[in-house]
């Protein structure tokens, strides 16, 4: 009995109906394990009113092994309710899985179920949508009060006539006209021309002639207002002319008017189709707008395709359009469920039978799926008279990662027809996320390619551009003095500038009304709003720049709130700030002079609980539906991780501080950014305005890249903007970690878990940081960290260019050091020391200090001296200066022979030490390389040649790093401590 039935099962389990067969199992008398069920055993209720924007968790509990579990929604609320994203899970042993139920397409009040199937059984919840209830069942009371205020009307009407007829009978008398001030008589002419008819307005009419527009919409617009017009006339002839099937994606971040182009560019194409009727000819294109973010709820992105493409034609009454829709909804849904649910559970073999009639109509209608859709969309075409339908998709970056890829996927598998255009406008990040998430570590350009044929990236805005659009905006405003101060700061984002002009209108209101309400002096405080400032006189010039030093310069805009003089010092100083948007700041002051106040506190009141820009960027990018990699997370759910983000902070900082020490006490480096022709010493605040994304810190062995790193990730722990920089070398990530992780099997939740390289940074994280694996993961999938990595060359080849492809598309923030020129999606800063004036300096001092005269050094030149290492050498352990001869010497060949005299090795004579190190270093020389590694086999038989036994290999390197002769960057690679020193030693040989 058992081995008929075990080839039964396993057949029926593939299709979701081994829980019915493993209930009538149980009522046979076969015994059957604990199965899933719902841990709640009461009705789910759901308001109808709160049905649209609520969320209600549904958590199902496991007291048996693992195993896959699957919930749908059966009943009449099938189309009223829905599981968000998977609904399938794998439950561990013992544990529990959470499902969100959600709108579904049509809500409405009813009864049905939430079934929940496995292999061990299936369990069932019932959900109830309830209406809401009448006025009068919330009410009762309300026709009694109603009848008593009737009653009150009618009695009332009678007295209150009487009382106005009693009024009009008594004669009235005119009230003599009262003297007018000499102030008021003179100040009517005035008003009576701002009236426009002779009347004086009231002081509630009296608003500036900028009133209207009072702040800038920020939807799409259908105008040019950019000088893009070239390239939608060209995206315009592409769509219509090319031969389809075709896909044109628009890529561009957030606020780059990808909306506003896809709008234009549909004129465009209407425009184009209009010229040829009028030239006789065809309209060829029929157009269809669809917003896969309104539907993204739907079990397959195809069905909403389908209607908004029937609803935008206007055929959604057509009979047989209808009748075609229903067919293609009836193959994409899951007919497994229904047969299912119909079976009755003692009756086993009648389940199976109706399981194999179901299966076959959906094999049978599915293999007919493509030409449905293709008699759908020709009858659609045909009614409308056109040969091409183009169809918009917008928005698709706000959806999830399941439905991203899933409307991707279906316009390769279902649209790629012959009279099909799609234009995709679609942010590139959340894009390349949700194909990561599904996908694990798969090229993500090699899946794309194969949808999209041709990609688009919105053009950057350029200056001139930037000033005209800024111009426009501020045209007829009263804040339009401000432009200088603006145009020096603004992001070149549309979006950006509109909401920063916006909020800036609105601060400039108040603060105009506060100086009102004051006087003259304008020093009256009211509330936390003051607008005195040196001359007593409010300037919109200056709201605007302590407004932009908060949302583009948060470090000076802290020292601002402490010294409210600084403005006053920007502006008076000629020292240029190393900060760019700062340093533009400061030019604007210079030009206003005078009009910059002493004490610029009054502007700081009404700027500090102003909105900020940033801020509601930031909440739209995580409130607007993405899920840039990881699945949606509450806010409840992200309060348990501020007490781990609190102590990795400290933690973080107190290591940084071990390692780089004072601030303060560190000369600036030199650095060159791509395409600058030379190198120029920067601050740290400069290097990190002047970067546009990922950083690679790159540049020769000993120039201060690692410390540079420190340094910066020291400088971002300051700045507190809810992330914190950790830093980590890369040997950190253990090869057990970074070895390949497949991507989840269809139907289970992706994670990022099933990154790579989140896996690794997990494990590194806990290991460096003390942190619980769980935190760790929370942490790098809810992008709370800023990556600084320290010493790239230390993956080994292979994993290196894994990880870097990784990196490229990571939408973490990532700041890494190696020897590498450049690498993908990072932009490249060369580190080619430091200020070598201040190098001398320092050492000269350090030599007055010891009483030597610094005269006996010679060819101490800044390229030597520029090299963070061998200051550091010298300055750390200034012993060396009391072995200095008397006489003058060349520094280099002094220091090198001293430092080979220095390497002592028990059991090794010193000219073995001179003759193996002077060899290695002549090798390096001829390959010219920068670093050497410890075990390497060509190291070790230079050593040998030289006497060196195997077992004295890793002492002697050791002892050379001691007497500064080498240094050693990464676990077992080593560079000699300048280039001139291992030229020196090279020559010996």
């Amino acid at each position: 009995m058992a081995r008929r039935l075990g080839p039964l099962l396993r057949s029926c389990a593939r299709v979701g109906l081994t829980a019915v067969i493993a209930a009538g199992l149980i009522a046979a008398g076969f015994p059957a394990r604990a199965a899933p069920e719902f841990l709640d055993e009461d009705q789910l209720s759901i308001p109808l009113e709160r049905l649209p924007t609520g969320t209600w968790p549904v958590v199902v509990v496991n007291p048996g092994p693992a195993v896959d579990v699957e919930v749908r929604v059966a009943g009449r609320l099938a189309d009223a309710i829905a599981v968000k994203g998977a609904t399938r899970a794998r439950v561990p042993a013992g544990g529990v899985a959470t499902f969100t139920v959600v709108r579904g397409t049509r809500p409405h009040a009813g009864t049905g179920q939430l079934v929940l199937i496995s292999a061990d059984g299936v369990d069932r919840l019932r959900v109830a949508v309830t209406a809401q209830s009448s006025l009068l069942e919330r009410f009762p009371f309300l026709p009694y009060a109603g009848g008593f205020l009737l009653l009150v009307a009618f009695v009332a009407a009678p007295l209150t006539w009487r009382r106005h007829r009693r009024a009009q009978s008594q004669p009235h008398e005119q009230p003599q006209p009262q003297e007018q001030p000499q102030e008021q008589e003179e100040a009517e002419p005035a008003e009576a021309e701002i009236g426009g008819e002779g009347v004086a307005p009231s002081p509630a009419a009296r608003v500036p002639a900028a009133s209207e527009g009072f702040t800038h919409s920020d939807e799409p617009v259908r105008d040019d207002e950019l000088n893009r017009a070239a390239y939608v006339r060209q995206l315009a002839r592409l769509a219509r002319e090319a031969t389809p099937p075709m896909v044109i994606g628009v890529f561009g971040e957030w606020g780059t008017g990808k909306t506003s182009m896809l709008l234009q560019l549909r004129e465009q194409l209407e425009e184009l189709d209009k010229q040829a009727e009028e030239l006789g000819e065809d309209a060829k294109c029929a157009f269809v707008w669809f917003d896969p973010w309104r539907h993204q709820h739907e079990d397959n992105p195809v069905l909403p395709l389908l209607h908004a493409i029937v609803n935008d034609l206007g055929l959604r009454n057509r009979e047989n359009v209808r009748q075609t829709l229903r067919t293609i909804s009836d193959v994409l849904g899951s007919l497994v469920l229904s047969a299912t649910l119909r079976v009755s559970l003692p009756d086993v073999r009648q389940s199976i039978e109706d399981y194999d009639g179901q299966h076959f109509r959906i094999r049978s209608e599915r293999t007919r799926l493509d030409e449905y859709l293709g008699s759908l969309i020709d009858a659609a075409l045909a009614a409308k008279g056109r040969e091409r339908l183009v169809v918009f998709v917008d928005d698709l970056d706000r959806c999830d990662a399941d439905r991203i890829t899933g409307l991707l996927e279906s316009l390769k598998l279902h649209f790629n027809r012959r009279n099909c255009v799609f234009v995709l406008g679609v942010a590139k990040g959340p894009l390349i996320a949700a194909v990561r998430e599904k996908y694990g570590d798969e090229p993500v350009g090699d899946y794309l390619d194969k949808i999209i044929q041709f990609p688009f990236e919105m053009p950057r805005m350029s200056e001139a551009d930037f000033k005209r659009y800024l111009d426009r905006l501020l045209a007829g405003k009263e804040i339009e003095p401000a432009s200088g101060m603006l145009k020096c700061a603004l992001p070149r984002n549309p979006r950006s500038i509109k909401r920063f002009v916006n909020v800036l209108i609105l601060q400039d209101r108040v603060a105009r009304e506060a100086r009102d309400r004051a006087g003259d002096d304008g020093q009256e405080r009211h509330g936390r709003v003051t607008t005195g400032t040196s001359h007593g006189r409010y300037d919109v010039s200056i709201l605007a720049a302590v407004l932009l030093l908060r949302d583009r310069a948060p470090e000076t805009y802290a020292r601002l709130t402490e010294e409210p003089a600084l403005l006053r010092r920007l502006a008076g100083s000629a020292e240029q700030p190393a900060d760019a948007t700062v340093a533009g700041i400061a030019g604007e002051l210079r030009g206003l002079g005078e009009r910059v106040p002493h004490d610029a506190g009054s502007y700081i009141d009404l700027v500090r609980d102003s909105p900020q820009p940033s801020d509601v960027m930031a909440a739209e990018s995580q409130d607007d539906g993405r899920s840039s990699v990881a699945p949606w997370i509450s806010r409840q759910e992200e309060l348990p991780l501020r007490g781990p983000l609190d102590d990795l902070a400290g933690l973080v900082r107190e290591r940084l501080d071990r390692r780089v020490g004072d601030d303060g006490a560190l000369i600036d480096p030199v650095v060159r950014f791509g395409g600058e022709a030379e190198p120029r010493a920067r601050g740290l605040d400069e290097i990190l305005g002047s970067r546009t994304g990922k950083l690679l810190l790159t540049g020769a062995a000993g120039t201060g890249k690692s410390v540079l790193a420190a340094r910066l990730a020291r400088r971002l722990s300051e700045r507190r903007d809810g992330r914190v920089p950790v830093f980590l070398p890369f040997a950190a990530l253990k090869p057990e970690h970074t070895a390949h992780v497949p991507p989840p099997r269809a139907g289970q939740p992706a994670t990022a878990g099933h990154s790579t390289y989140e896996r690794a940074l997990t494990h590194a994280l806990a290991a460096e940081y003390g942190l619980s694996l769980a935190d760790a993961n929370a942490m790098l999938v809810r992008r709370r960290l800023i990556l600084v990595l320290d010493g790239l060359e230390a993956l080994n080849l292979s994993t290196r260019a894994d990880f870097l492809a990784w990196a490229e598309h990571t939408e973490h923030d990532v700041i890494m050091t190696g020897r590498v020129g450049s690498a993908p999606g990072f932009e490249a800063v060369e580190v080619v020391g430091v200020v070598a004036a201040e190098a001398i300096a320092r050492l000269e001092t350090l030599l007055a200090t010891r009483r030597v005269d610094p005269g006996r050094l010679l060819g101490l030149t800044p390229e030597l001296l520029g090299s963070p290492a061998l200051l550091a050498l010298l300055t750390g352990a200034p012993e060396w200066i009391d072995e200095l001869p008397p006489e003058p010497v060349r520094f280099v060949p002094w220091y090198g022979e001293r430092a080979l005299a220095a390497t002592a090795v028990p059991g090794v004579e010193a000219g073995m030490v001179a003759e193996g190190l002077c060899e290695i270093a002549a090798e390096m020389t001829r390959r010219r390389t920068e670093t050497f590694l410890g075990d390497d086999p060509d190291v070790r038989a230079t050593l040998r040649r030289a006497g060196v036994r195997p077992m004295d290999v890793s002492p002697l390197l050791q002892a050379a790093v001691g007497a500064g002769l080498l240094r050693q960057c990464e676990p077992h690679v080593f560079h000699f401590v300048h280039r001139q020193v291992r030229e020196h030693l090279a020559g010996r040989c």
